[in-house]
């Protein structure tokens, strides 16, 4: 999967509810294994999230999106 398709499935599951922000640090989330990290303004320039995606199963990291 590339990342523009990860990006795009992550961004409409935030959506649809399906993947909550509100819930940060480390999870499993359906095949992938997902870190959520809060981004403060003021150590980054701007406010959101970063969301860090691995395989489940070896931790190969296969993106890293900011929303």
């Amino acid at each position: 999967m590339s990342k523009v398709d990860l990006e795009t499935k992550i961004k409409r599951a935030i959506e649809n509810n399906k993947l909550s922000l509100k819930k940060l640090g480390e999870r499993n989330w359906y095949k992938y294994f997902i870190r959520i990290t809060e981004l403060v303004w003021a150590r980054n320039f701007h406010d959101g999230y970063q969301i860090e995606v691995y395989t489940e199963k070896y931790g190969e990291h296969l993106g890293t999106i900011e929303i």
